[in-house]
């Protein structure tokens, strides 16, 4: 089978997919020119050397170049389009965008031939109120089929009445192991250490997390709580968590190979989020055989095996947040057993052999129905 990827965001997902599938089918991978999800101004990396270091070296790469306001985009379009028509593919892979030129490629090659991969069904609180632009709205419109990554996301999109029941597929998100390319086990768990990985925006549920913190250090006072990652929201509560001695936080872009050393440090994993679709970080944590406290939002409680691989807890409730990491904390043997699970998760489940797998069979039957 030929597969065409096309891609703007998710370059890692896109990667692990296209590495799953490459043994078995000829891939050809196109996305857009840029570098920020990789990269940043003190850590910086091209997506030509990113890609040369985790994409399998049988795929063939092709780049959409410019600015979507540059007018050489008119033929840069016709340029992947020749490449595209002479790749001649059975699938045309699309993860969700907003980028018009995307649109118009896929337009040329077909929309029967089109699976387009929804992260997000609903725009998170916070976001500009446009939600969907015109080209999210018809690619969802268009495509012959569409995956999601949970069953509840599946219940979302089919509300919006725009997408047939039928033609919704669940398929979980997959445990990243691009991330271990760079792990060398030089870094060992510490001691009672709570992360937080990931974006920070409001969505997130910062504010939950630092409000557990009493009750959490009232029962395990050196337990430390890591937050990691870029974004916004820590200035409303900078005072308290400054010179707090039970908060390391890192307000930065994470580069890909210094990934590992956080989960590695990390005993616990929180989401601690208000709004969710799904989340990369679940598996992700897995993979690294950490388990999770997650909130029951979207669709994340559908990766968590409560009880087995972590705890799923209230959104908005602090309390309940802190007491399931506590529980985790307090019981080393409780610990390292949902660890256990959690990496045998990762292996089975969510490992991308399987998520390989259950998308062929979609591709499949997409082509029967063609």
């Amino acid at each position: 089978m030929k597969i065409l990827f096309l891609l703007d965001w998710h370059l890692n997902y896109a990667i692990e997919l296209a590495n799953a599938l490459t043994s078995e089918h000829e891939i050809l991978f196109v996305t857009r020119d840029h570098n920020y999800e990789i990269s940043s101004p003190e850590r910086s990396t091209t997506l030509d050397d990113f890609l040369e270091k985790t994409l399998s070296k049988g795929i063939r790469k092709e780049k959409l170049r410019y600015r979507r306001r540059d007018l050489r985009n008119l033929s840069e379009i016709r340029r992947i389009c020749s490449i595209a028509e002479e790749f001649n593919p059975d699938i045309v892979h699309i993860q969700e965008t907003s980028d018009w030129r995307f649109f118009l490629i896929v337009k040329k090659l077909g929309f029967q031939k089109t699976i387009l991969t929804v992260h997000d069904v609903n725009l998170h609180p916070g976001h500009k109120k446009q939600a969907l632009n015109m080209v999210s709205r018809y690619l969802r419109n268009k495509s012959s089929k569409i995956i999601v990554h949970g069953i509840k996301l599946k219940q979302f999109l089919k509300k919006a009445g725009v997408v047939l029941e039928e033609n919704i597929h669940v398929i979980p998100h997959g445990a990243y192991s691009i991330y271990k390319n760079w792990d060398d086990g030089s870094v060992r768990e510490e001691g009672h250490v709570v992360l937080f990985f990931g974006y920070i925006r409001k969505y997130k549920g910062i504010e939950v997390l630092v409000e557990a913190q009493p009750y959490i250090n009232q029962e395990i006072p050196d337990a430390r709580i890591l937050i990691v990652g870029k974004g916004d929201g820590l200035e409303k509560y900078g005072d308290f968590i400054i010179g707090n001695p039970h908060f390391e936080v890192h307000n930065e872009f994470v580069p890909t190979e210094d990934v590992h050393k956080y989960f590695r440090k990390a005993s616990v994993v929180v989401l601690p989020y208000i709004e969710a679709s799904q989340s990369g970080v679940i598996p992700l944590a897995y993979a690294f055989g950490k388990p999770v406290v997650a909130t029951d939002v979207g669709s994340i409680a559908e990766v968590v095996e409560n009880g087995k691989t972590g705890f799923v807890v209230p959104p908005n409730d602090p309390g309940r947040l802190a007491e399931a990491v506590v529980t985790i904390l307090k019981d080393p043997e409780l610990r390292s057993r949902m660890g256990r699970n959690a990496a045998e998760k990762a292996a089975t489940d969510l490992s991308w052999k399987t998520i390989a797998a259950e998308t062929v069979r979609v591709y499949a039957s997409m082509i029967r129905h063609e």
